[in-house]
């Protein structure tokens, strides 16, 4: 598992487990810099050879609903702190599952 914090002022991201998939709801709060960033992370898995491994789909109002399969939760995370989207990120070794 990993624990991760974001700025609240910039943006929201709540994630709820749906199956073996995790969805991501973001909503920025800030335009610019920030869309820039988010269609980065996007683009990273667009286009990868996995077309399945992250969904994207975008809303109104700056908001976001993100599908991403477990087997790519440490990537699509780690491409939101490579981003500058995360303050933060941290192992939980209590919830650690190397699966």
């Amino acid at each position: 598992m990993i624990n991760y914090q974001f700025d609240a002022e910039v943006l929201d991201i709540t994630e709820n487990r749906d199956g073996s998939d995790t969805e991501f709801n973001i909503k920025l709060h800030q335009e610019q810099p920030y869309l820039d960033r988010l269609r980065l992370v996007q683009h990273v898995f667009d286009d990868n050879k996995d077309y399945t491994d992250v969904l994207f789909y975008a809303y109104a109002g700056h908001e976001y609903k993100v599908i991403v399969r477990q087997e790519h939760y440490v990537d699509f995370v780690t491409e939101l702190w490579k981003a500058r989207l995360l303050r933060s990120l941290e192992w939980n070794e209590e919830c650690w599952d190397p699966r």
